[in-house]
């Protein structure tokens, strides 16, 4: 069965893709067949997919809340979306601006 998920240290891969691959990775825990060894490396792998998959539905969840706020007149609000890596925290009080180093699109 080919591997359709980047390696451990490569790019991380698409959410659905590591979902699969979590789901492939807990029959093969549960069925007992792998050494100690296999089973150790398995779980690793699982738990780094685990959180991957995490990360990504929170920000995914984030965008949601963001885009569908609702105003005090009750119309839609939409609200500029601040683009952060995963693994930074957004700092208060940021925004994306046009004077940011970022372009806008």
């Amino acid at each position: 069965m080919a591997n359709e998920s980047a390696p451990p240290t490569g790019n991380p891969p698409r959410f659905e893709v590591a979902l699969r691959e979590l789901e492939a990775t807990l029959r093969e825990l549960e069925d007992g067949s792998t050494t100690l060894d296999e089973a150790l490396a398995k779980y690793e792998r699982g738990v780094a997919l685990i959180r991957h998959c995490y990360t990504a539905l929170s920000g995914a969840e984030q965008r949601i809340k963001e885009l569908t706020g609702i105003g005090p007149d009750g119309k839609p609000e939409f609200k500029d979306f601040a683009h952060v890596a995963s693994v930074e925290k957004p700092k208060p009080g940021r925004q994306n601006s046009p004077s940011s180093e970022d372009s806008e699109y």
